[in-house]
């Protein structure tokens, strides 16, 4: 047999489909883990931005008898974006004696399963999303 090579050098077709399709199954599983973890470290930008807002806001109150509404007073710049720029943060005060903070996802920043975070002045954690508070606040 003159005509077939002892010492074939590359790949299959067959050997090449299989590489690929393990590859795409392996990015199947990945890519969804990848966005969640994602997701939640952005999250986590939003609740430290939420928890250091919550306790200038005590600061504020123990100097001035009263809470603000103002955002730049609690020492963020105007907009109150987070540290990381993931969330927006803005507060509303009923009355001198409680406040509520709210940190709102930045596009292209989405969260659908926790939403908005909000955090007030008894410490109750809330979210706006489909989540549970527990998934939110605590992962």
């Amino acid at each position: 047999m003159a005509g077939i090579p002892r010492n074939r050098k590359g790949f299959t077709l067959i050997e090449l489909m299989i590489t690929v399709a393990i590859i795409g199954i392996l990015a199947a599983i990945a890519y969804p883990s990848y966005k969640e973890y994602i997701i939640r470290t952005r999250r986590a930008d939003g609740k430290a931005a939420l928890l250091r807002a919550a306790a200038r806001e005590e600061q504020y109150f123990s100097d001035n008898k009263t809470y603000t509404s103002d955002v730049t007073k609690l020492g963020f710049a105007s907009g109150g974006k987070s540290d990381e720029g993931h969330y927006a943060i803005s507060v509303t005060t009923a009355d001198t004696t409680t406040f509520t903070l709210q940190a709102a996802p930045q596009s292209p920043h989405t969260d659908a399963v926790c939403g908005n975070l909000t955090l007030n002045a008894l410490g109750v954690k809330g979210k706006s999303g489909t989540g549970s508070v527990a998934d939110c606040w605590n992962r």
